[in-house]
Formats: C-alpha cells, structure tokens, sequence
C-alpha cells in the first residue's frame, strides 16, 4: 500500500535540473517531431514499408523502429554528455531496478501463458516480445516520461509541466496518420479527426504511465507494462 500512496512527484527525479532543460527538452521535442516526418516518408517510398505493411516477419518491423527511435535515442545521449547530468536523470536508476525487472519478467511470462492458451506457441512470439518492449515500451518511456516530462515539470511546474508531456506524447503519433495513413494535416490538426483522440489519450496514457514510474522511480517497470499493453492491442 506505501508504493500506491507514494507522490507522483518525488524529488529524486528532478533535483538534477534546471529551468534551462526545460527549454532544451522543448527544442528536442521539435526535432524528433519533425524529423518522424522525414524519415516516415523515407520509409513510405523505400521497400521497408510494403515489407512492414504485409507483416510477413517481425524482423522488418524491429528495422522500421531502429530507424525511427536512433535519432531520438541519440540526441538524448548527446544532450546528457552537454549538459553532463547522469542516466538517472532520465529514470534509469539502481534504485527499484531489481523489482522492476522481477515484475517485468513476471508479466512477461503471463503473457506468454495466456498467448499460447488461446493461440498456440509461435516463434514470431519472441520478436513480438522484443520489438513491444524495447522499441515500443523502453523507447517511449526513456523519451516522454525519463527524459521529456521531469524537465518540462521543473520548467512549468507540476500541472502544465505533466500536461504538455502528455500533449507532446499524443503529438507524436500524429506523423504517422499523416504519413501512412494519409491523414491530411487540415483533417488532423485543423477538424481533429486523429489529433484530438490522440492527444487527449496521450495526456491520459502520461498520467497511467507517470503514476507507474514513480512507484519506484526506475523507468524500466512503465517499459515492460506499456509494452506489454501495447502487445495486448494488437493480438
């Protein structure tokens, strides 16, 4: 019961910042926003995307992501190294990491016993696994709830600071309506025939995905969970 009454706003997670990040995390929102453009319609007129598209191996889909999350992944290495602040500072911590992987495992095999019970063992299984947890789980959370959201807190305060991250989280899925889905940006933006649900759920995915993470204060726990939910969508 102590970890559910704990504050989703613990110190721990922000006593390494400064108002100055908040204003760099804004900055490398705009980068890995406009440049998911860029690269999904790269995507779109190379082979990969009809290779995704038919779905016929996991490996295609675990190449589309290394694609899309390396600049992102990069420029929060490059920004750390600049601002010289730890990987605790974007959640990744000793502290609650053993629980974390334990649960994470745990739900793992869960998952799996349910999988094979109602669809039978199947090899794509693993990379399924592997792609939902680590380019889909690990990689969102790092972005929007490690790095993004304790400098937009420390920058906006609490409130506004959790709110835009959660804007900023559904935003992001945007391009790839407009891109794959062929959205067009009057349709998204202007009528709000895909922006309004998705920035709405993003708000309400952050604030699931944030109450989790500060359980412990370690990222990976929120990783294996919205991976792992993300994977039950799809199935």
């Amino acid at each position: 019961m102590g970890n559910l009454k704990k504050t989703m706003f613990p110190n721990e997670i922000f006593e390494e910042l400064e108002k100055k990040d908040s204003k760099i995390a804004i900055m490398f929102f705009i980068f890995i926003f406009l440049s998911s453009f860029l690269l999904l319609y790269l995507v779109k007129i190379s082979p990969l995307f009809l290779l995704i598209r038919n779905g016929k191996s996991s490996i295609y889909n675990i190449v589309f992501a290394v694609v899309m999350d390396a600049p992102s992944i990069i420029a929060v290495i490059v920004i750390l190294r600049y601002r010289k602040q730890k990987l605790n500072t974007i959640g990744l911590r000793r502290q609650g990491m053993k629980s974390s992987i334990y649960i994470g495992l745990t739900l793992i095999v869960i998952f799996w016993v349910y999988y094979i019970s109602n669809k039978g063992f199947s090899v794509n299984l693993m990379w399924k696994s592997l792609f939902y947890i680590i380019f889909v789980g690990f990689y969102e959370e790092i972005i929007f709830r490690g790095f993004l959201w304790p400098r937009l807190v420390v920058g906006f305060g609490k409130t506004w600071g959790t709110i835009i991250s959660g804007i900023f989280f559904g935003m992001m899925h945007l391009p790839i309506d407009i891109i794959f889905n062929n959205k067009t940006i009057f349709e998204t933006f202007i009528i709000g025939n895909t922006s309004s649900v998705n920035i709405g759920g993003g708000i309400i995915g952050a604030l699931w995905f944030i109450f989790i993470y500060t359980r412990n204060n370690n990222i990976l726990l929120p990783s294996f969970i919205h991976g792992l939910q993300d994977m039950l969508s799809m199935i």
